[in-house]
């Protein structure tokens, strides 16, 4: 059994983004109490990261603590939707604002290769490759801000807003157009636009969000 405690990268990180993939993909379900201990033998690593992960992503939204009853998984909740949906939107346009701003030669290559990827993916209608693309095309913009706060709070509204509509689903190819014109206007220094598109791609996104679309 290949479980993230035979592998060799930050075993603290590895439990939290394994433990949010399990919840934002719906395979531990909203209201589920989980313990330490199940959680650990389920991950195969220690309780004390499976303890930092429960910290981490209750501070992220997607579990809540109850005193004398344990952890579960948050519940959806609709009445939260539209809020979580405001700030994600004034969030991901400072980040384009920003990240046009510094120009940071690293970052505007990224996206440029991530622009050439997409071209392939999408001819080839690889859509493994096209899901990992779109949630890196929101990981440079943030990047690109030069801000660690942004990034990090940015992160955590997106997982919230995943989370909030059922988890994320495999219709990717309108989501990577859509980036894609963004990413353009980026690398071309047009900020007016960029967060233009970013508005309305949001806008769309949600509109025709009934289930969970990656945006």
């Amino acid at each position: 059994m290949n479980t993230i405690g035979s592998r060799h990268r930050s075993l603290r990180d590895e439990t939290v983004d394994e433990l949010r993939r399990l919840i934002l993909s719906g395979e531990v379900g909203p209201g589920e109490r989980l313990s330490e201990l199940s959680i650990s033998q389920r991950l195969g690593v220690s309780r004390l990261p499976v303890r930092e992960a429960f910290r981490r992503l209750e501070a992220e939204g997607l579990l809540v603590s109850i005193p004398r009853r344990g952890v579960r998984v948050a519940e959806l909740d609709s009445n939260e939707l539209a809020t979580v949906r405001e700030i994600r939107m004034a969030l991901e346009v400072i980040a384009v604002n920003k990240t046009v701003e510094r120009n940071d030669p690293t970052v505007m290559q990224a996206l440029r290769d991530s622009l050439e990827r997409g071209r392939s993916a999408a001819e080839t209608d690889d859509r493994a490759a096209l899901s990992a693309l779109n949630e890196q095309f929101h990981e440079l913009l943030a990047e690109g801000a030069g801000s660690h706060f942004l990034t990090e709070t940015l992160r955590a509204v997106r997982n919230q807003a995943h989370h909030l509509v059922g988890g994320m689903s495999a219709a990717v190819g309108p989501s990577w157009d859509e980036h894609a014109a963004i990413i353009r206007a980026t690398v071309e220094g047009d900020a007016e636009l960029a967060a233009m598109l970013m508005r309305r791609h949001l806008t769309d996104r949600h509109a025709n969000q009934g289930g969970a679309t990656p945006v």
